[in-house]
């Protein structure tokens, strides 16, 4: 592979998971060669004279700034201030600068309230700002961020992709970042790489390279929904030539067909089954699940749950959506006696969890899925990883390897039975960590961001098992940042604001609240956003997906039925 980066350029690095994203950001820094074995070719240049496989890891650091995909394996301070605080304390640099650049990567990264908390006291999405900026304060001439913004709210990470740019034009930086959100980068960035099994399969502009919407959607890359939307009304003979990226753009695009009468909406009522409907039998299941001012408060004095009135049903599929530390893993994490309820009342399968003295009782009938598979995995063999579970359920050998098999089939790992889990990708792991819960078949399963790091295919592959597990009876709950898969998969959503339940409903009643979801750093999918925008011409505002938008769009007049 050939890959240049060019001073003050901005390098978007993309592909299906395994492609070698991670690998290419490891060699920049010398951390390949250097910290991980294997064989390297070729060389790895930065500034057009430092040889990665020459120049010691530290040294690199002062011209590379590198922030690793998973935040938790780069923080190490004692706090959240010192983190920021401690590249620049090397490097030499003034006190005065470094407590003005740490105020500013504070407030930049939304964490001022939480500046003097230990890192490993956040959640996920709030270690990852403190990571990026503990990487910003430093100040390289070179930023490679591996997927900064994976773990990150909607809205929050819009925001920190905003000031990565203000970073890199203002002080004349480079930048090389891996991520799956095209969305969110196409119109941010000078180059687009795509890059799949090792190779560079097309570089260029974004807006030339995301031409080949359909090459793009069968690597089972995250194409920006207007930009899908486009191709498809193409195939349907409307003249667009112009590929939009942004929802300003497709207003411009679109716009003008349905004012001049090129195009027509066809007329409510209309079918939309590609989205799941709510389940109508739903509200006369058992209640397993029942929260009422329930409510948490960590040792520190953090209050993460302030009083949730929750009520979850035998069979439902349930996505929980929220901006970063709104107490969303909180809830979860009560729920198979991980934490217990400062006060309030929370009964999981009929049983009251403050009176469960046996974490092992909740946990045959919740099961949960970390955010961080590092987190949950322990053994060195992934057949021990996946049969501990059954083992301590007391079931027979026999048993035991029968579900092992079943669930590694499903989940499509076989092959990784006999390897160790911690030299796999972190999508294997991921895998790994769902068939550890699988196999012990639980009531319920909580994934807590199932999806992160993984691209749309992998991400899709993994909602579909869940698809099936609540198909088979399975109560699904889901943590995530995808408003897409949320609404896709999940036929109810429950949006958590500042410890509290926000929003609860449909995916189309709740995408209605533009605003509120606004307050809750949320944003609905971009068709929403799109349909939202083409209301007054006739557009459903409640559209949800690319499909649904296609299937109301016509030449001329309006089609009959």
């Amino acid at each position: 592979m050939n890959l240049s980066v060019e001073p003050g350029e901005l390098v978007l690095l993309t592909g299906p998971s395994g492609a070698g994203k991670t690998t290419v950001c490891r060699c920049a820094n010398g951390l390949i060669p250097q910290l991980f074995p294997g064989e390297l070719q070729g060389e790895v240049l930065v500034e057009g004279r430092y040889k990665t496989s020459e120049y010691e890891v530290a040294a690199l650091s002062k011209i590379v700034g590198l922030m690793f995909q998973d935040p938790d394996t780069q923080l190490f301070s004692p706090t959240v201030r010192e983190e920021i605080a401690f590249g620049p304390e090397n490097y030499g640099v003034a006190p005065d600068d470094i407590r003005r650049r740490v105020e500013v990567m504070l407030k930049a990264t939304r964490l001022q309230e939480h500046a003097e908390k230990n890192p490993h006291a956040l959640s996920g999405g709030q270690q990852q700002a403190c990571a990026l900026g503990a990487v910003l304060a430093m100040n390289p001439p070179l930023l490679v961020l591996d997927e900064p913004t994976s773990n990150i709210d909607p809205v929050g990470s819009e925001t920190f992709l905003q000031l990565i740019k203000t970073l890199v034009r203002e002080q004349g930086l480079s930048l090389l970042i891996v991520e799956h959100k095209l969305e969110e980068l196409a119109e941010l960035v000078d180059r687009l790489v795509v890059l799949d099994q090792g190779e560079i399969r097309w570089q260029g502009r974004p807006r030339d390279v995301l031409e080949n919407v359909e090459l793009m959607d069968d690597l089972g890359l995250n194409v920006p929904d207007v930009a899908l939307l486009a191709v498809r009304l193409r195939q349907r003979g409307f003249d667009i030539p112009r590929l939009p990226i942004t929802v300003n753009e497709a207003v411009e695009v679109l716009e003008p067909f349905l004012r001049e009468g090129k195009a027509r909406v066809a007329a409510e009522p209309w079918k939309r089954a590609v989205v799941a409907n709510p389940d109508a039998n739903a509200s006369e299941s058992p209640v397993i699940i029942q929260a009422h001012e329930l409510m948490h408060q960590y040792p520190d004095g953090t209050e993460a749950l302030k009083g949730v009135g929750l009520e979850i049903r035998e069979g439902e599929f349930v996505a929980i959506l929220g901006q970063n530390g709104s107490g969303k893993t909180t809830f979860a994490k009560h729920l198979n006696g991980l934490l217990r309820p400062s006060s309030g009342l929370l009964e999981v399968a009929g049983k009251d969890v403050r009176l469960q003295k046996k974490q092992a009782d909740l946990a045959a009938v919740v099961g949960y899925v970390f955010q961080d598979p590092d987190a949950q995995i322990f053994k060195n063999c992934v057949r021990d990883e996946i049969a501990f579970g059954p083992r301590n359920l007391g079931l027979t050998p026999q048993e035991v390897a029968h579900r092992v098999e079943e669930v590694a089939e499903k989940l499509e790992i076989s092959h990784l039975l006999g390897q160790n889990p911690f030299f796999l990708s972190k999508g294997d792991k991921q895998r790994i960590a769902v068939a550890s819960v699988m196999a012990m078949k639980p009531k319920v399963l909580v994934l807590d961001e199932p999806t992160t790091g993984q691209d749309l295919k992998r991400s899709k592959e993994v909602m579909e098992l869940t698809r099936r597990l609540n198909e088979g009876g399975t109560t699904i709950i889901v943590i995530t940042h995808n408003m897409s898969l949320a609404v896709e998969y999940c036929r109810r959503v429950v949006v958590m604001r500042e410890g509290r339940v926000w929003l609860d409903g449909s995916p189309r009643e709740v995408f209605r609240h533009t605003e509120e979801l606004a307050a809750s750093s949320l944003k609905p999918p971009q068709i929403t956003r799109l349909a939202h925008r083409l209301a007054p011409l006739g557009m459903p505002a409640d559209v949800l997906t690319v499909a649904e938008m296609v299937e109301l769009f016509f030449p001329g007049e309006v089609l009959a039925g």
